[in-house]
Parts: structure tokens; sequence; C-alpha cells
């Protein structure tokens, strides 16, 4: 044997002996990057959720098929609107089984007259039995990931 192929044999020998950890390193990685696509994907479809609850909220008021238990949402009475007055903070538990988002938003609410006064009885007459008025709030809404998929625990104003 020359010198040239026993070189060439010992080249690739030592190239295959430095590519292996590479060999077993790449599927760490890879699984790397499946788990952070799998926690995009879940982040992606809570979001959808949130929106998805806020647009029922402002239009029907019917979530029922997103609600985990019938006493989850707790917003108080008298609610007309909620509008999103910036981005939610959302966070995704560790096990990806549960999510916690607080979303800073502007709640209409509309509050009817209590009292028999001139002034309000009036208001009554002409049909302005109510009061509408503004605040800033912050929605914290609690997520749960069950068998039909994310569910929304707990929703109340902080």
């Amino acid at each position: 044997m020359d010198k040239t192929t026993a070189s060439r044999r010992s080249f690739l020998k030592s190239g295959a002996l430095v590519a292996a950890p590479l060999a077993i390193a790449a599927p760490a990685g890879a699984l790397a990057a499946d788990d952070r696509v799998a926690r995009l994907e879940e982040e992606r479809a809570v979001e959808a959720l949130q929106r998805k609850f806020l647009r029922h909220l402002n239009g029907t008021g019917d979530c029922g098929e997103f609600i985990a238990s019938s006493d989850a949402v707790h917003l108080g009475d008298g609610l007309s609107s909620i509008a999103l007055s910036d981005e939610p903070e959302l966070e995704l538990a560790e096990d990806g089984r549960s999510a916690a988002a607080r979303c800073p938003c502007r709640v209409e609410r509309e509050a009817g007259f209590a009292g028999d006064c001139t002034l309000e009885r009036m208001a009554r007459f002409q049909g302005q039995g109510s009061h509408r008025f503004a605040e800033e709030r912050v929605l914290a809404i609690e997520f749960v990931k069950g068998r039909q998929g994310w569910r929304i625990a707990a929703a109340r104003f902080v």
C-alpha cells in the first residue's frame, strides 16, 4: 500500500470519529427545536382562544363552549364591552398544561338608575334609564388544557 491510500483511509477514519459526536448531538438539537415549535403552537392556540373569548363577550356574550366550568367568569354587572388597550402578557406553564394572561383593557359598563328622584324619573321617561361609563382595568385569564383542547379556567378583573 502506498502512503496516499493509507493517509486517505486514516483521514476518513478520523473524520468519522469526529463526526460521530455531532451525529449524536443533532437529534437532541432537533428535539429541542421540536419542543420550541410545540410551545409556540400552544401559545398561538391560547392567544386565539383569548381573542375568541373577547369577541364573544363583546358580541353574543355566550362563552359556554370554551369555558371550563360555569362559575369560571366573574366580570361584574353591567358589562357592555371590553377593548384591549395594550398587548396581553401571556405566560405558558413549563408543563404546557396551563397558561395565564394579563390584558390591560378599557371596560365599558352600563348602570341602571335605581332611585326615584325627579331627574331619574325624567331620564327613564325619555328612554335613558341607565348611565354608561368607562374604566381602565386589567383582565386576568387563566387557561387549562384538557382533552378537548384549551379552555378558560377563570377570568376576572384585577
